[in-house]
């Protein structure tokens, strides 16, 4: 096989939808996976939310030979009109140079990799939205706070980790691309829930039932994340399904 391509998400949700289509998956470590889609090796890591945690995670594997960097997961909506379980297919992805503000940098994606994976969405019958996504330093809970985002950056969708992994393999001059699925839409209200769940996203039930004793007005906002999640899920499986065999076919090494 040829250098391993390294696909980065942040949620451990995110790397069981990713994993669930590969073969002969094992364990290689913490949040660390290795699979094969065929003729490419993959590795699966998952890093926890936020820049910080994926600034961590990425410089474990700076001196592993690499074919190429994903970064796979779910986004926020900065628009209306975006819905749970759409594809955004971006160009680039902006990035504040230093936290938590600063001129925003933009990295572009590879557009080899890019037209596969829109020919892989189109197969699967995955609703696609081209345009920018930008990495937030911080999450946004309002439709105020993501519209007013979306203008400042002129992006369509909001994440907090693709930024770092996109400087990464510019830094290393490999091929990117993020492939992100929308989990909320603009209008969803995220309620402030420290604790709650954990940096791979998985939620403690002791906290979540805690908290939802003390904030009943949030149950209905933890159902509609679940099933956000699950949809958000089986988008990313179907296009990872369509997405890999395609990446045999591939030369990423000029």
């Amino acid at each position: 096989m040829t250098q391993p391509i390294i696909i980065f998400t942040a949620l451990a949700w995110e790397s069981a939808a990713v994993r669930s289509v590969l073969r002969q998956v094992r364990r290689e470590g913490e949040g660390v996976w290795r699979g094969s889609s065929g003729q490419r090796d993959i590795l699966i890591v998952t890093g926890g939310i936020g820049p910080r945690r994926a600034r961590q995670t990425v410089q474990e594997f700076t001196d592993t030979p690499l074919s190429a960097v994903l970064s796979v997961g779910c986004a926020g909506a900065l628009i209306p009109g975006l819905t749970t379980g759409q594809l955004v297919l971006a160009p680039a992805v902006r990035m504040c140079a230093k936290e938590p503000e600063g001129p925003l940098g933009t990295f572009g994606v590879d557009t080899r990799l890019l037209s596969a994976a829109q020919n892989a969405a189109q197969q699967v019958g995955i609703e696609t939205r081209e345009g920018g996504i930008v990495t937030s330093s911080r999450v946004l809970f309002t439709q105020q706070e993501k519209e007013a985002r979306g203008r400042e950056t002129d992006c369509i969708a909001v994440e907090m980790e693709s930024g770092v992994h996109a400087a990464f393999a510019a830094e290393r001059t490999l091929p990117f691309l993020v492939l992100r699925v929308i989990l909320d839409s603009v209008d969803m209200v995220i309620p402030p829930m420290k604790g709650v769940t954990t940096a791979e996203g998985k939620i403690r039930l002791s906290k979540a039932l805690a908290h939802i004793a003390t904030h009943p007005q949030h149950l209905p906002f933890f159902v509609r994340l679940q099933q956000c999640r699950k949809q958000a899920a089986e988008t990313i499986s179907r296009l990872c399904r369509s997405f890999f065999p395609r990446l045999d076919a591939l030369d990423l090494s000029s």
